[in-house]
């Protein structure tokens, strides 16, 4: 199975809200969304937002002096980074053959794919370690807790549950950029090649996202051009500004879009519960005519389906997204052993489903409405979480996965053939 993924791969340097206060904060922060971090105290008052709200994001930083500057007053920890790079790792896991966008690959970064990931050089695909130069790009990811507490002149904050915020200045991935070489791989193979997972749309700018939008809208248009069976699934992230979301998915050559819960709101006013995710979610397939909407939460994962999918095979797909990205946060490996205790939360919003009409199916349930199906899975709680990073691209990435072989699966029947 060779599976696309592209845009943005980075290296992610780590920290712990762990103490009280933070080197450098001068206390006179307050907890405040920012759509760009200009200063010290931006990014203060974004990490107490995060923190108050139990939101994440993802924040451009202006200025390259600013980046030095909070390099150096923090102790960090380092892990591959970027939804292209993480995902690719989780697709050559599970034993598929990922052909991965790395623009900007440091022998460092290369240690950490898997030697599975194929990187795009000429006609041919190279393992990471013999496609690696110096060049690479840096996220700082302030990774905090349930319960983690900071101080400051204004009072205390306390983090209402895991999450983390990523202040990045990224000139590359922030222009979705790829090399030639992967450009015209991708194209020159397009036949032989069953999906592709494009992200990091939300780091493009907000003076800029017109064009870079429209540059990679035309390269996914030649995939599908050239090869309409190949199923595409697209990510949303924190974007800037909504309006930047609301241009790019309607434009989007996609089959299936996914997102979480704060996302899904910024496509429309967007009320508290399962219910009101479903409705929503629901709209948006039907004004986006795709096949598939995904909105992972931290209590469930919910799924709005039509063909080429199926309930049933979607609840086995979630089931395994949820299991990987638990075993990432309890762990730090997909391949350990998941979390037994089922999201409190999450399990009610199923009760509710059940309640309504849908079909219990493993540890989920669905329910057919119209041309589509509603599918619920609970989350898995990870007490104490090793990583809260990039667990939304490991489930996304494991589910696409199984979406891809069921699709492969249906492709080949007989039944599908005599049609």
């Amino acid at each position: 199975m060779n599976i696309i993924c592209a845009y943005p791969i980075n290296l992610d340097a780590i920290y712990d809200i762990d103490s009280e206060e933070l080197p450098g904060s001068n206390g006179d922060a307050e907890p405040k969304a920012v759509t760009k971090i200009n200063n010290l105290s931006d990014l203060f008052s974004a990490l107490l937002y995060c923190m108050q709200t139990g939101s994440g994001a993802e924040i451009l930083i202006e200025q390259e002096a600013l980046k030095e500057r909070i390099k150096s007053l923090f102790s960090w920890h380092y892990r591959l980074g970027g939804n292209a790079g993480i995902m690719a790792n989780v697709l050559a896991a599970l034993g598929a053959q990922p052909i991965l966008n790395a623009p900007a690959l440091s022998r460092r970064m290369a240690k950490m794919l898997d030697s599975r990931v194929g990187i795009p050089s000429g006609v041919s695909l190279k393992p990471p370690g013999e496609a690696a130069g110096m060049d690479e790009m840096m996220h700082f990811v302030f990774q905090f807790k349930e319960g983690d507490r900071l101080s400051s002149r204004r009072g205390e904050t306390v983090a209402k549950r895991d999450n983390r915020l990523i202040a990045s200045y990224d000139p590359l991935n922030s222009r979705l950029y790829s090399n030639q070489d992967f450009d015209n791989y991708c194209l020159e193979n397009i036949s032989r090649i069953d999906g592709a997972l494009v992200s990091g749309f939300h780091l493009a700018p907000l003076a800029e996202y017109n064009e870079i939008f429209d540059k990679k809208i035309e390269d996914i248009k030649s995939w599908k051009q050239k090869n309409p069976a190949i199923f595409i699934h697209a990510e949303m992230g924190s974007f800037q500004d909504p309006e930047i979301m609301k241009y790019l998915m309607p434009r989007l050559p996609v089959d299936s879009i996914g997102m979480n819960e704060d996302e899904l709101a910024m496509s429309g006013d967007l009320e508290p519960g399962w219910r009101a995710a479903s409705r929503a979610a629901m709209l948006l397939k039907e004004n986006l005519a795709v096949s598939r909407i995904g909105i992972h939460t931290h209590d469930y994962i919910l799924s709005i389906i039509s063909k080429p999918l199926n309930p049933e095979i979607e609840i086995a797909a979630l089931m395994k997204g949820i299991h990987a990205a638990s075993s990432m946060a309890a762990t730090g490996s997909i391949a350990g052993q998941p979390p037994s205790e089922i999201n409190a939360a999450g399990l009610a919003a199923m009760n509710e489903f059940c309640n309504d009409g849908a079909i219990l199916c493993k540890s989920g349930a669905f329910m057919h409405s119209g041309d589509s199906s509603i599918c619920l899975v609970p989350s898995l709680v990870a007490r104490n979480p090793k990583f809260t990073v990039g667990l939304g691209d490991t489930a996304t990435a494991c589910i696409f996965y199984e979406e891809i072989m069921a699709i492969k699966r249906s492709m080949n029947s007989p039944v599908h053939q005599i049609r």
